[in-house]
């Protein structure tokens, strides 16, 4: 399967209202979908956020290129019990590579959701508050917003989050002349733990929406000094249990620098060859009681497929797969009709199909 970690992303950063991860919930109560706005067609984003019981405030810099899917990065967090300050920086949507990250073992996807979760939340927020969007106001322009029924979903196809109704917003932006936008915004909600208390909440956002068409990660980068992982579903099993999960895992990589990554990258991505003998088509688990998953839709071309996977929050987008044959692709490896092995030759997972249906 391909891993399009980066594809959701980067739909999901600055998606107006619908996080793909989650669409399916989007005719829910909880946030419902509506009309996209100008506040999804920013490359870069400056974040400064604090919030209630974080004592200091994390600062990100990312940038996104949505003709080659790049993503680059730059975290500065200095909490002096987990300091992280270096980069993260994703290839084409499928390898990420880190330099001065911390990474927690089994949870190195954390590092990367955390700066994007609360990108998309800015995102969604501005969406809510003015959602004539960015082009309909010039100089500055005051914030004030609050929604008593309706609460904000945002995730990623690795993590998720949820401020609950009653909230309400409070700030300003300010129009630059370079089209950028100044944000200085102040969220307000009351959260309620488990065994029913409750507080109120406050988390600042401030910082820049700007534009960068351009960006692209520089093919001639050295990768000495650099972490390489390969990103996508993880299924370890233990004694007790099976963990299924979608993350980042290191790999060992020939690749000296972002244009071998390249290069490998194009290789991984050839389709293969029409199956004239078998329909994969259906849900896909390595357990069928499992609530995760592959979904597996023929596409448009005869024998193609599109390959998506899905957890307890929704499927990814599929019109941002990748189309195969699954034969002859190298993410995968025939065992029989009804039996894939699914990843990279190190880290194959197997996967039965659970039901020709499109759903778990």
């Amino acid at each position: 399967m391909k891993n399009t970690f980066l594809r959701a992303l980067l739909i999901a950063i600055f998606s107006a209202i619908c996080v793909p991860a989650i669409a399916d919930d989007c005719n829910g109560k909880l946030d419902p979908c509506g009309k996209q706005t100008g506040w999804n067609e920013f490359e870069m984003v400056r974040l400064r956020m604090k919030q209630t019981d974080i004592d200091t405030p994390a600062r990100w810099v990312i940038r996104t290129s949505r003709i080659n899917f790049d993503l680059q990065v730059d975290i500065d967090f200095p909490d002096p019990k987990a300091p992280q300050n270096g980069t993260l920086m994703m290839v084409a949507g499928t390898t990420l590579i880190s330099k001065g990250v911390g990474f927690t073992a089994g949870h190195e996807i954390d590092v990367l959701d955390v700066p994007v979760l609360y990108t998309i939340l800015t995102g969604k927020v501005l969406s809510r508050a003015l959602p004539d969007g960015p082009e309909a106001f010039k100089g500055r322009r005051a914030v004030m917003h609050e929604d008593k029924k309706v609460g904000i979903q945002f995730a990623t196809p690795s993590a998720q989050g949820f401020i609950p109704p009653p909230w309400s917003v409070n700030g300003a932006v300010i129009a630059n002349a370079d089209g950028s936008r100044d944000f200085d915004l102040v969220l307000n909600w009351i959260e309620e733990s488990k065994t029913g208390i409750k507080r109120p909440m406050t988390m600042s956002l401030i910082g820049q929406l700007g534009h960068d068409s351009d960006f692209k990660l520089d093919n001639n980068m050295s990768l000495v000094g650099w972490n390489v992982f390969g990103v996508g579903p993880i299924v370890e099993k233990t004694a007790g249990a099976t963990r299924y999960d979608y993350g980042a895992k290191p790999i060992k990589t020939a690749a000296k620098t972002i244009a071998d990554i390249r290069a490998a990258i194009a290789i991984e991505n050839s389709p293969g060859e029409p199956d004239l003998t078998r329909n994969f088509a259906g849900f896909w688990k390595t357990e069928c009681t499992d609530t995760f998953g592959l979904r597996i839709k023929s596409a448009d071309s005869p024998y193609m497929y599109i390959v998506t996977f899905c957890g307890p929050g929704g499927c990814g987008d599929e019109e941002v797969e990748r189309k195969t044959f699954i034969k002859g692709d190298k993410r995968y490896n025939i065992v029989s009709a009804t039996e894939l092995q699914v990843g990279t030759s190190e880290n194959r997972t197997r996967y039965k199909r659970c039901s020709k249906k499109m759903l778990p």
